[in-house]
């Protein structure tokens, strides 16, 4: 395929009326339209640009938004020679956040640390993991739901604290 420069819009996804225009190589993977769409709308993908959790959807040439494009590494150019493709692209900023080193999306708006402990992509148990805002030593109490933000840090200390609140022994009366 013949490498030419191809001009795509790109958008927040729920921004319908602000686009930014971008000319890639139409060799240019799919990956690159998110990153650099990001970039010129004014946002940064979560975690980061390599291996963002951020997905990127084809606008559709009835005007609705596309499913979540899977494959980030084929080339623009193929991609738009699709059936049913366009130009127009949409960015979906999806509710990330992390806890130490392990990013995870929340599927809620408001999880308790016992569900951000349970994510897969976190996957600490709460009987030996207790969940903290940064720089606090004040656990989160376990079942109270925290709502989450993009971006949003927690710090997770194997501690134990958790798991010895629901095994305190009872006063014999």
């Amino acid at each position: 395929m013949e490498d030419h420069v191809v001009h795509v819009n790109v958008r927040l996804e729920t921004s319908a009326s602000h686009f930014a225009g971008l000319e890639l190589p139409s060799n240019a993977p799919l990956i690159d339209v998110l990153d650099e769409g990001a970039s010129k709308l004014g946002t940064q993908l979560l975690p980061n640009p390599q291996a963002p959790l951020d997905r990127l959807h084809d606008i559709l040439k009835q005007g609705g938004i596309g499913p979540a494009i899977q494959n980030l590494d084929q080339a623009l150019g193929a991609f738009i020679h699709e059936k049913d493709s366009t130009k127009d692209f949409a960015i979906e900023l999806v509710l990330a956040f992390h806890v130490n080193t392990r990013w995870a999306v929340a599927p809620k708006d408001e999880l308790s640390p016992r569900e951000i402990l349970a994510l897969p992509e976190i996957n600490l148990s709460f009987e030996q993991y207790t969940l903290y805002l940064p720089s606090s030593n004040v656990p989160l109490p376990l079942d109270t739901r925290i709502r989450i933000q993009r971006g949003m840090a927690f710090e997770a200390q194997r501690d134990g604290r958790y798991g010895t609140e629901s095994h305190v022994p009872r006063a014999c009366h």
